[in-house]
């Protein structure tokens, strides 16, 4: 699926109701080994914001690029900032799914209870 035509559009941040930028990254096509580490960089760009991740369009992810898209989750987390994905349909939100990975990246997590590691 590496040859699969996907696009990146970032959306500019603006100012969160809490004064952090909230930034949104709009994704279409296919997501794969491919296009990995362009989804990395764009993750990293938004870095220092709250990010929401539109999948309404993609039509294909694979662990390469669901792997991109938790390192995304787990750099916010660390930050105090919130990363959530929207729009999964189709076969995207099945892996989301099938991976048990959903709930953890379509909202906010919990913080951990005292002595205990936050859900990999």
């Amino acid at each position: 699926m590496a040859d699969d035509y996907f696009t990146i559009a970032s959306v500019p941040a603006e100012p969160g109701a809490d004064g952090v930028p909230a930034a949104r990254l709009k994704l279409a096509g296919s997501f794969d080994i491919g296009s990995s580490a362009e989804l990395r960089a764009a993750l990293r760009a938004a870095d220092g914001s709250h990010l929401v991740v539109d999948l309404s369009r993609v039509r294909f992810i694979d662990s390469e690029a669901l792997s991109a898209l938790i390192s995304g989750y787990l750099a916010a987390e660390r930050a105090g900032l919130t990363f959530r994905l929207t729009g999964a349909v189709g076969i995207v939100e099945r892996v989301i799914s099938v991976m048990g990975l959903r709930h953890l990246l379509t909202s906010p997590a919990p913080a951990p209870a005292p002595g205990r590691s936050a859900p990999r």
